[in-house]
């Protein structure tokens, strides 16, 4: 019986141990990209990547980077997705629901050869135009393992990221050249 205690013990603080240790790594990515802003460089974001609301079409695709991560492809054909695209390829994708007023962001996947922490970030900046194109104030998403939405510039706020969409700079300042959406 103690040694199923022990055992269960050992378990929680090999998990506090992780949460301090990504803690840690969260922390140090945000300076690093704060230390970047600080010197007028601007992140370096994928070029030539799309970020756009998901189509049907799509779902093939998002299938492919759900299994490739370890998750049910039948997720992508019940759900809608924000997609990150290069050359015709979907590189990336972060699922959406909305409510009044709201984006929720929650799963996010993508191809790992395709520079991970670079195309959430994408993802995430992209959603926001996305969202100021559907008249919502405010962006949820949930807090990410990884900190993406931080490198994104969310704010955490509560259980989860936030973004206020009425204070992105306007897109035809050049802020935001990733996003876009299909014109039917």
């Amino acid at each position: 019986m103690s040694d199923l205690f022990a055992l269960e013990m050992a378990k929680v603080r090999q998990e506090e141990l992780l949460r301090e240790a990504e803690g840690r790594r969260i922390a140090r990515a945000l300076r690093r990209f704060r230390r970047s802003k600080s010197k007028d460089q601007e992140p370096v974001e994928p070029e030539g990547v799309w970020v756009r609301w998901g189509l049907a079409v799509d779902e093939p695709a998002v299938a492919d980077l759900l299994e490739l991560n370890g998750m049910p492809r039948w997720i992508s054909f019940e759900d809608r997705f924000v997609v990150a695209e290069k050359d015709g390829k979907v590189l990336g994708a972060v699922r959406y629901r909305t409510e009044s007023k709201r984006l929720i962001l929650s799963l996010l996947v993508v191809d790992p050869w395709a520079g991970e922490e670079r195309l959430a970030r994408a993802l995430y900046r992209g959603a926001g135009e996305l969202a100021r194109e559907l008249g919502v104030h405010e962006i949820v998403a949930s807090a990410s393992r990884a900190g993406y939405s931080a490198l994104a510039g969310y704010r955490h706020r509560g259980r989860g990221w936030r973004l206020d969409v009425r204070r992105l700079p306007e897109p035809d300042s050049g802020s935001w050249p990733l996003c876009g959406t299909l014109q039917s």
